[in-house]
């Protein structure tokens, strides 16, 4: 400690022994380690001192309740408030004397546990914002109490105030000594009864002059918070109380967009319940639009200008919440941010700065080093906010110009002096400022004579020599080719009609595509892009999407380069230009946690809608997903069995989800279904009207077969799915209001989710569904018990039934229901089959589906049904594995083809050289009809092509249904 620091810490303990010599006492008794916490506050705070001089009794009761080393939560202040107010009666300088006098003290208690380290920032930031959520929450209870004495309570259940906290009281991040920024609402109603009655607004308009009182108005001591409400509606010029109606109105025909990013933050601090309509259907669609919103970028740059030129104009270098790489940067940052992608994202509608910020890093709008960056940096300024407003309880932000206080200020915050704050300061504000930049809301750059000819093209008297001039100009390629192409542009329906600031995003765009067309192609991949233009027009944030985000600029061009596939997937829905946000997308395939939570954060979204609402949700994951791998495919070139692995994800996610909804919805029409078994095979026994039974509930299960089953989904692949369940005994209903048999309970359910999964909705179709391979074919029930279906298996299927069930596999429903399943299947294609005749019967269906199936006229090739295509291996596979199923049960374990003739190859039951041959044929045909499929086109080639490859395979084939013999 310095001299001075030395002296100035002698000359506060003198001041507390002789102003309060029972505080100094009560310290001088208390164990040396509070002495050196005392010493150190002192030091720190002329506001505690204040505090123990004012109200001597305050060092010893908190002495006493040790409430220097404990935390608390909001619910010890509520009871504190609540305590203390409990003597006051209705005497309105009493409650305000009791409510001052508990605010000093839990603030000395705040400020001491911060200093000394005892408490996080963060703990300090949610304990100071609780605190005034009590205090507030108290003092808005009791002014209304206090006007029902002369006016009487306005009628009906909804008769109270909401209070919004906004700005950091709203994001429980308040600061040591902040106003607090209110708005106050109310419902609309009847007035009230009492001796002096009044309307509904009246009341609450004398219940919020009351509350500010209590709150606001200076007295002897002091007083509670400095309260704020020009963020109302219509600011200083608005009523101090709006009721929910014309505040609807006002966001709706009068909100800007500054009051959007204020009211991110807006949090209900009294009348929770029933403000939280108004959240969900007023407040949160004027916040977060439905789409992507960086048309908002305009307004925030705008913003962002002001406040740096008021910090410039100001001289607030040295304020760590306005100047450069402060507090505000970080906010901004974060906050714009909500803005754009958070009315996608219900996980970005975050009141909380430090809740919000990791979360922007799990949507890859800021990266994992900028996320730590900011996240320290404003762990820091916050700190030091609070030190140097703890230093005289005053509202200040900037470092004291005298060199004692800096010093002091230096000492709370653990330095040896200034010299070392102020560069730890530098260095967390340039850490700011360079992240900040990956936010970056550029200044809009002068009209080139390029952009001027681009916006001139929806004018009357355009000169299209003067815009080839000006494309010539920034030398883009191809000029003359492609001015046709922009001529007609303006022409398209959806951007006939684009306003003014449309236009002027629309032209600076194409300023920027243009300029960065590569030479190869440019007219071709224009008429893409163009595509994508058009169909975004009556959005045109999108078009701020794409100029302000560099990345997704480029990333667009790139998937435009791939063909058609791509781009036209963007220009039917073009949400999808919100994937390519992300810097990883073409590099790496999802995986599947990664697919589970954006699945699950999509549906929370729309937990409790319509129905409709939530298979949109599930269409808009399958779309998004669908896209992703496509660009992983077609950019990154990554392996077939890669991608088909996660198409047949997507499909079993989405079936598991449709599943469960269809579920949810027949329990709540019918009830549970349930069952009897025997004694004690019930995972839950409960009472059961048949002797001796258990009653439970009902499993079911999906098998997938064929692409589903195999994991050899392609992008236009259908699901072929069969439904079983396990109920069993005699008594067999729902447990609803009014039962139903669980047989109707199963139809009901299974047509529901076939309804589901194949509804055409205004988002889309998720799969078409083919349920022909269940017993007995379109004849038989959507849901077949589990044992029928191993009668079946072993009795009535047909050898290209037991074919099918090499391809097949439980892919959802419930867990032991599946174990019981995949358990079967190994039985039946073991036990089960008709191998006597096998060889001719595979040979006779193979025939008959060349025959009726092929698609291939003279000269052309099908790639599957053809002789030596797809199929034939596909056949051959199958063959060998039901041939040699008993003797060696490996054979049957992998439901999918190539590992099927793998396990034959390792147990020596074909020749690995055959395999081989087979196997690469198979991912060569799979591989074209693959991306024939993305561009569109069927699966038939000309007949030059696999030439060898054919032979070779159908060498095979007839080797092995003449012979038998293994090759």
């Amino acid at each position: 400690m310095t001299p001075t620091l030395a002296a100035l810490l002698q000359r506060q303990r003198d001041s507390l022994a002789e102003r309060a010599p029972a505080a100094f006492a009560a310290l001088a008794a208390a164990p040396l380690q509070v002495q050196a916490e005392a010493d150190h506050v002192l030091l720190c705070s002329d506001f505690v001192l204040r505090a123990f001089i004012t109200l001597p009794s305050l060092l010893p009761q908190l002495l006493a309740e040790n409430a220097l080393q404990q935390a608390r939560s909001l619910s010890d202040y509520q009871a504190r408030v609540e305590l203390v107010l409990a003597a006051t009666g209705h005497d309105l300088p009493a409650c305000q004397r009791a409510l001052r006098q508990l605010r000093q003290l839990e603030m000395v208690r705040l400020a001491w546990r911060d200093l000394c380290g005892a408490a996080t920032v963060e703990q300090t930031l949610l304990e100071t914002s609780w605190l005034a959520e009590a205090l507030i929450a108290r003092a808005t209870a009791w002014a209304r109490q206090s006007c029902a004495i002369r006016h009487g309570l306005p009628a009906g259940s909804d008769a109270d105030l909401v209070v919004l906290g906004m700005g950091k009281l709203g994001g429980g991040e308040l600061n040591f000594s902040s106003d607090v920024d209110l708005v106050l609402l109310y419902a609309s109603g009847e007035g009230t009864t009492g001796p002096l009655p009044l309307s509904r607004e009246e009341f609450f308009l004398q219940q919020a002059r009351v509350l500010i009182r209590l709150l606001d108005e200076r007295t002897a001591d002091g007083f509670v918070f400095r309260v704020d409400l020009r963020l109302r509606p219509y600011g200083d010029s608005g009523p101090l109380v709006c009721s929910f109606a014309a505040f609807e109105d006002y966001l709706q025909s009068a909100g800007r967009d500054w009051e959007r990013y204020a009211y991110v933050k807006a949090r209900a601090l009294t009348g929770q319940a029933l403000f939280t309509s108004v959240q969900a259907h007023v407040l949160r669609p004027f916040v977060y639009r439905r789409y992507l919103d960086f048309g908002v970028f305009d307004s925030l740059r705008e913003m962002r200008g002001l406040i740096a030129r008021e910090v410039v104009r100001r001289d607030l270098a040295d304020h760590v919440k306005l100047g450069p790489g402060g507090i505000r940067e970080i906010e901004f940052a974060a906050q714009s941010l909500q803005l754009i992608r958070g009315g996608q994202d219900a996980l970005l509608r975050e009141v909380s700065l430090l809740a919000v910020l990791p979360r922007l890093r799990g949507v890859k709008l800021l990266g994992d080093a900028a996320v730590t960056s900011l996240h320290e940096a404003y762990l820091f300024l916050r700190k030091l906010e609070n030190r140097l407003q703890m230093l005289d309880d005053q509202q200040t932000h900037s470092l004291p110009v005298e060199a004692l206080a800096i010093e002091r200020i230096a000492s709370a915050m653990g330095f040896a002096g200034e010299a070392e704050l102020r560069a730890e300061l530098e260095q967390q504000r340039g850490r700011v400022i360079a992240c900040v930049g990956a936010v970056a809301l550029p200044t809009q750059s002068a009209a080139t004579p390029l952009l001027l000819e681009l916006l001139a093209l929806w004018e009357q008297h355009r000169d299209e020599q003067a815009l080839l001039a000006a494309l010539q100009s920034r030398a883009v390629p191809e000029a003359a080719q492609l001015l046709p192409q922009l001529v007609e542009l303006p022409q398209a329906p959806r951007l006939r009609r684009l306003d003014a600031i449309g236009r002027r995003r629309l032209a600076a765009l194409l300023e920027c595509l243009l300029t960065q067309l590569p030479a190869v192609q440019a007219p071709l991949l224009l008429r893409r892009l163009l595509s994508i233009i058009e169909a975004i027009g009556q959005r045109s944030a999108y078009f701020s999407l794409l100029l302000e985000n560099s990345g997704a600029r480029q990333r667009l061009l790139t998937v435009c380069a791939q063909g058609d596939y791509l781009a036209a997937r963007i220009a039917a829905h073009p949400l999808l230009l919100d994937e390519l946000l992300d810097a990883e997308v073409l590099q790496q395939l999802p995986l599947r946690a990664t697919l589970q939570a954006d699945l699950n954060a999509r549906l929370a979204e729309v937990a409790g809608d319509e129905p409709d609402r939530q298979v949109e949700a599930l269409y808009r994951f399958q779309r998004a997903a669908l896209f992703r791998v496509a660009l992983a495919d077609l950019i990154g070139g990554l392996p077939l069995m890669q991608v088909s692995d996660r198409l047949t994800e997507i499909a079993e996610l989405i079936t598991e989800s449709a599943m469960q909804m269809a579920w949810q919805q027949m329990v709540e029409r019918f009830g549970t279904p349930s069952c009897c078994d025997t004694p004690n095979s019930c995972d839950t026994p409960n009472s059961c009207d048949t002797p001796g039974g258990a009653l439970r509930a009902v499993r079911v299960a999906a098998i997938g077969y064929g692409k589903l089953g195999g994991r050899e989904l392609g992008y236009a692949s259908d699901l072929d799915l069969v439904f079983l369940h396990d109920s069993m005994g005699e008594q067999q209903q729902t447990t609803g209001a009014a039962p139903v048999d669980n047989q109707l309970f199963f139809l009901r359910w299974a047509q529901r989710l076939l309804h589901l999964l194949t509804v055409h909705t205004g988002a889309g179709r998720l799969y078409e569904v083919d349920m022909r391979l269940r017993p007995s074919g379109n004849g038989g029930l959507l849901v077949t018990r589990i044992e029928a279906f191993a009668e079946y298996q072993y009795g009535e299927a047909w050898t290209w039934e037991h074919q099918a069930l090499l391809h097949a596999r439980a892919v959802a429903g419930d867990p032991l229901l599946r174990q019981r399943i995949e358990a079967l299947r190994l039985d039946v294609l073991q036990n089960a089959v008709h191998r006597e005749d096998l060889r001719q019967r595979v040979q006779d269906m193979r025939e008959r589906m060349r025959r009726e199936l092929s698609a291939a006229k003279a000269g052309q090739f099908d790639l599957k049904q053809d002789r030596g295509g797809i199929a034939d291996i596909e056949f051959l596979a199958q063959y060998w594995a039901l041939r040699w199923a008993q003797q060696y049960p490996a054979v049957v374990l992998y439901a999918d083809t190539i590992r099927e003739l793998e396990t034959l190859a390792s147990g020596a039951l074909v020749a690995q050289e055959t395999v081989d041959i087979l196997v690469q044929a198979y991912q060569a045909y799979r591989a074209v009809l693959h991306h024939r499929s993305l561009d569109g086109l069927g699966g038939v080639v000309e007949a030059d092509r696999f030439v060898d490859q054919r032979a070779a395979v159908t060498a095979i084939w007839n080797a092995a249904m003449t012979s038998g013999d293994v090759l």
